[in-house]
């Protein structure tokens, strides 16, 4: 295989993975396609507390790493080369600070979290002379922590992986995980099982991690190594006793990834690291397909009978508020015309018991301004009834056609009450002195001629006691009786003057309310008719949404099965480059 060919398909890959939006991926791929030539990079993960400094510093023979109580670093440190110990912090802008080694403890301790990268440390061994880097990564733990995101990321340009997990128990099932999650990204990777010193049943425990490893699909070997029989040999030289630790097939293993060519290499972390990255993305567009096929579940049919029976509802609605506010309205009117006509008729009937009684040119005065104040009370009231009633009417046409929708500006306006005209007060005339001695006058004068004439047949004069009596007698009857017919003709006058006041009023007011009333109905009408027009225009557009929308989900879904079958053929051309490096590929699962 050519390096042309598996840089296409990582820098294809690349593409795919930054057009999704995946920097993250973007990132690993680059530095796996940028990693430096002639370098070997191992890395050592492990959940906290399983003896992986200890191991580092077994491997190196050298105590480079932290262990014990003694604080770790929450960066990687990277352990290569150097004729003479050294220490670089190298910080987030890429600076580099050199540091004594014997003082690295206290530098890093030194520095604000977060200021750091990475850690660089050179000592003088064999084993690192080739181009060989060992890697500490910080303790495996929350998955959130930035401690877990240092140590994972180190898998973007990591050759190989030594897993550490101690022996006093098989591995757990989040370490199972850890190990398919590393086996995903780097090809080559040993479970390191420490503590076997300590651990009378570690080579139980070792078969146990084996079977879990195998259960998992991941062909890692399980080796068991005790740093502290390693360090003890090393102090001692004895061999036999380094061959006890376990460590010499550890390091054979590490020789062996140092002595890969770089070629090879570099041909199956690409492949890997492609069939990795188009292994997550098509994971997720398959999530997005899926999701996207929920929501064709609620498919078009489904959703067009939903508008169906809204606009259904809809017509029914329309409907019942019209019917409503017609019934509604004509009882208003009769209502109205019934209360002020029932009010006017009391102050009528109050008027005739008044001039029945009274006279006019007595209580007119005091009429006067008690009709004015009766009539406009009766306008005044039954303009409230009419108002009140219409909002009612509005607030229950509302409920018919919905009760989200708010009414206002349907108040009527003034009642108009204090413009009423003041009754007009009739011509009354009164029955005056002179008029009163001119009717006694002519009443008497029949009176002494008929009682003079009937005298005088008896010898008596025309005028004598007798007939002046009778005159007198006559005059007084005559002056009560046209004052009386007088009486009678000013409260005539003053009823019908009062009474045609009333009907003025009534036919007036009556007039302005049943225009109020329709006006009420006329804005009722086209305020909800204007609703239901905008009501229908939606349901209409919801309806092309509809419509328009599974298109649009039918064609996403045609562009999601395509771009899905692009980064499986990206997945299926990275593992023919395994084959090719000499690599079985594993399989993208359907």
């Amino acid at each position: 295989m050519t390096a042309s060919a598996w840089l296409e398909v990582l820098d294809e890959t690349l593409d795919a993975c930054r057009s999704h939006g995946r920097e993250d991926l973007v990132q690993r791929l680059r530095r796996r396609r940028d990693r430096p030539p002639g370098v070997t990079r191992i890395a050592v993960l492990g959940f906290p507390k399983q003896g992986k400094g200890y191991l580092v510093n077994a491997v190196l023979n050298a105590p480079v790493c932290s262990v014990g109580d003694a604080a770790t670093p929450a960066v990687p440190v990277e352990i290569g080369y150097s004729a003479q110990p050294a220490a670089t912090l190298v910080g987030r802008a890429d600076e580099r600070v050199p540091v004594p080694v014997e003082r690295l403890t206290g530098e890093l301790g030194a520095r604000p979290p977060g200021s750091l990268r990475r850690v660089e440390v050179g000592v003088p061994r064999e084993l690192l002379s080739a181009g060989l880097v060992l890697v500490d990564t910080p303790a495996i733990g929350d998955p959130r922590s930035p401690r877990t995101a240092a140590a994972l990321d180190v898998l973007a340009d990591a050759d190989a992986v030594v897993l550490v997990s101690d022996a006093t128990t098989p591995l757990s099932e989040a370490e199972v995980a850890l190990a398919h999650h590393v086996r995903t990204w780097c090809p080559h990777v040993v479970v390191a099982l420490t503590k076997i010193d300590v651990c009378p049943s570690w080579r139980a425990v070792a078969e146990r991690d084996r079977a879990l490893l195998a259960g998992a699909g991941i062909d890692s070997p399980v080796l068991p190594v005790s740093a502290t029989v390693r360090m003890a040999a090393a102090k001692a030289g004895d061999q036999d006793l380094n061959s006890r630790s376990g460590f010499p097939p550890l390091l054979a293993w590490i020789a062996e990834q140092a002595a890969r060519p770089p070629e090879h290499t570099s041909a199956v972390l690409a492949a890997l690291s492609v069939r990795a990255a188009t292994a997550e993305l098509v994971e997720t567009l398959r999530a997005r397909a899926e999701l996207a096929g929920q929501d064709a579940g609620v498919d078009q049919t489904t959703l067009l009978h939903r508008a169906q029976r809204k606009a259904d509802e809809l017509r029914k609605r329309n409907t019942r508020w019209q019917n409503l506010l017609a019934d509604e309205i004509a009882d208003l009117q009769s209502d109205a015309e019934y209360d002020l006509r029932e009010r006017t008729r009391k102050i009528v009937e109050t008027i005739d018991e008044t001039f029945d009684k009274g006279d006019p040119v007595k209580v007119w005065d005091e009429f006067g301004p008690w009709l004015d104040k009766t009539l406009a009370e009766a306008v005044e009231t039954n303009y409230n009834f009419t108002a009140d009633r219409a909002e009612w009417i509005a607030q229950a046409v509302a409920a018919a056609f919905g009760a989200q929708y708010d009414l206002h500006d349907l108040r009527l306006g003034e009642s108009g009450a204090e413009l009423i005209a003041d009754v007009r007060q009739p011509r009354i005339e009164g029955f005056k002195i002179g008029q009163k001695l001119f009717t006694g006058l002519r009443g008497s004068y029949g009176g002494v001629l008929m009682f003079g004439l009937v005298t005088s047949l008896a010898g008596l004069p025309l005028i004598n006691p007798v007939s002046l009596g009778a005159g007198a007698a006559f005059a007084a009857k005559t002056i009560s009786d046209e004052g009386g017919m007088r009486l009678q003709r000013r409260q005539a006058v003053a009823k019908m003057t009062a009474q045609r006041h009333v009907d003025d009023v009534f036919l007036r007011f009556s007039k302005e309310c049943r225009d109020a009333i329709r006006g009420v109905q006329r804005k009722l009408r086209d305020h909800f008719t204007a609703l239901a027009e905008e009501l229908a225009d939606q349901l209409a557009r919801e309806r092309e949404t509809i419509i328009a929308g599974s298109a649009e989900r039918e064609r996403r879904m045609v562009k999601l099965r395509r771009e899905i079958e692009r980064l499986a053929g990206l997945h299926q051309r990275a593992g023919e480059l395994g084959v090719l490096a000499g690599r079985a590929p594993r399989e993208l699962p359907a």
